[in-house]
This record gives C-alpha cells, structure tokens and sequence, in this order.
C-alpha cells in the first residue's frame, strides 16, 4: 500500500494511503448522493456540498488528532505524525517508544474526542437555524455540527479493538480497563 506525504504541521508529519485516498473519493461520492436525497439541490451544489463535506471530514479528524497530539506531548511522550488509512487517521508515535504506564494511555486516548465534542457542540444551535434555509450552507453547517459531535466526538468511544487491525480511542480504554482487571 502506497503512502504519500501531505504536509507537517506543529511537528506532526501527515500522510495518507492510497486506501484514504479511494476512501475520501467513495465519502464524496456518497454525501453528494445523500446531499442530493435530502434537499433541493441541483447536482452542482449537490456535488460542492459533497467535496466540502470530505475536506470537513479530513480537517475534523485532524483536528482530532492534534488533541491527541497535544494529551501525547502532555505526558512526555509526543507523536510523530497522523497517518489516513481511510476518512480516519490513525496516530503516530515513534517506533522506539518504551511502554508507558497505563495512564498515559488513558490521557493519550482521551486527548481527541473532547476537540469534535466542543466543535459539535458549538455549531449545533447555528446548524439549527441554517438547516431550515437550506442550500449547501444549510447542508456543511448540519454536517459538520453532526460529524464532530456524533463521529469524531462521542462515537470515538464507542470501544472497537480488533487486535492488530484497527482500535479506537474507547477500545483502547475497554483494552486498558480489562488489562487493569486481571
């Protein structure tokens, strides 16, 4: 599977496969359909509202591991980057790491659903009132309010471990607290 270098920022190095690639293009295609479903729009504005909804869904998420990021440089032990390996990113840490005690990954783990749980939060009394007029400002506005707080924000806890596959921030919490209970 490729990986491309997108950009470094606050020394976080950002990638995304080929997966995320294709992932982010199904995403467009699918909220434009929905998009399209749901209000009057022509396939044009239907299409804009689309695209901006994946850029939301790739700033979101970035946005969520910049907490985690931030909880990571808190405890002494920062990541080198995020890596999309699909609409979701996956935090990056250095491959030499020690282990480190469970509580940093308690911090670590709760470092990003916070920032999407705030920016739904916030937007969600606008998204109301912009619904209602409709357009694909009606349309970004509800997404994004939705996406932050429902996905990003307190569906991040939601635990899923599938070891050596994919682990959420609630299923690294779920890992931790039955590790703790043995």
């Amino acid at each position: 599977m490729r990986t491309i270098h997108l950009f470094t920022l606050f020394g976080l190095k950002t990638t995304i496969s080929s997966v995320g690639i294709v992932s982010f293009l199904a995403a467009i295609l699918l909220l434009t359909l929905i998009a399209t479903a749901m209000l009057s729009l022509s396939f044009l504005e239907a299409l804009l509202a689309g695209v901006l909804s994946a850029v939301v869904m790739f700033v979101c998420e970035w946005l969520h591991q910049l907490g985690h990021a931030y909880a990571a440089r808190s405890v002494g032990h920062p990541m080198i980057g995020v890596h999309f390996h699909s609409i979701f990113g996956a935090s990056i840490y250095p491959a030499d790491e020690p282990p480190l005690p469970a509580a940093f990954h308690v911090r670590r783990a709760l470092g990003g659903f916070w920032v999407n749980v705030v920016i739904g939060i916030f937007l969600l009394p606008y998204a109301f009132f912009v619904w209602f007029d409709g357009g694909v400002k009606g349309w970004l506005v509800a997404f994004t309010a939705l996406y932050n707080l429902f996905v990003l924000g307190l569906g991040a806890l939601v635990p899923i471990d599938i070891p050596g596959r994919f682990t959420d921030d609630g299923g690294t919490l779920l890992r931790l607290w039955r590790e703790r209970k043995r």
